[in-house]
């Protein structure tokens, strides 16, 4: 009856056949009272709620408090802050595949001009760091060993599928150090390695964790702990 559109004259005399009807029944009329004050409240509360302005939902993504800090500003606005992931599971369940088959490793890039080799290390994919070395040879910045070498030399770059090759798969930096140092000081043993890279003093504990008789194309068997704990060694002064 509270919410129903009637008018004041009709509300009242059904608030009187009510409390009639429950005097007839022996209930006390403060208990009709109390329930139209209670009926009365939760309808105006209803109006109030129905008749505020349309809020306007602005999406956030959340990546650390400066965003909060930010959307602080929108208090006394008529706007209202939802906050996003990034990681959502649609992105969990959707990733694209050559993400997986481009990982971050240790790469080696080779002069199609001498066939020696350079090694690096990223932590993005290699074919961006790959991207990243031709555009230094391109415009005629030696940023990185392997860019120095060809403008130096005058040699060429053959295209990424006879120069770019994935030696091993990481991404612990510290085990991605480990392993390039093993791998720079095997290419410098077989007098393949170019030689703007430097090369740390050789440790004969890596001599240890592979067969220096393999070829440059093929990886040593060993466990990323051995090559970690040669390369901790070698750090401390132990030879």
């Amino acid at each position: 009856m509270i919410t129903l559109t009637n008018s004041q004259a009709g509300i009242n005399k059904e608030w009187a056949t009510i409390n009639a009807m429950a005097k007839s029944n022996g209930f006390p009329e403060s208990i009709v009272c109390n329930l139209r004050t209670k009926l009365t409240l939760k309808k105006h509360k209803h109006e109030s709620t129905t008749k505020e302005p349309n809020q306007k939902w602005v999406p956030f993504t959340y990546f650390g408090p400066a965003v909060r800090r930010i959307t602080n500003l929108f208090k006394d606005c008529n706007i209202k802050i939802a906050f996003r992931t990034t990681n959502s599971i649609q992105k969990q369940l959707s990733k694209d595949p050559s993400n997986l088959q481009n990982p971050s490793s240790i790469y080696k890039l080779k002069c199609n001009t001498c066939n020696k080799m350079y090694v690096g290390q990223s932590g993005r994919g290699i074919d961006t760091r790959y991207k990243e070395h031709i555009r230094y040879i391109r415009t005629n910045n030696p940023q990185s060993a392997y860019a120095t070498h060809i403008l130096q030399n005058r040699h060429e770059y053959g295209p990424k599928n006879d120069t770019l090759q994935l030696l091993k798969a990481c991404s612990n930096r510290t085990q991605m150090n480990c392993w390039e140092t093993m791998y720079m000081q095997k290419l410098h043993q077989g007098d393949i390695l170019i030689a703007e890279q430097q090369v740390h003093e050789p440790n004969p504990l890596y001599n240890c964790t592979y067969d220096t008789r393999l070829s440059p194309r093929n990886q040593p068997t060993v466990s990323s702990t051995t090559v970690q704990n040669t390369y901790q060694q070698e750090n401390i002064g132990i030879t």
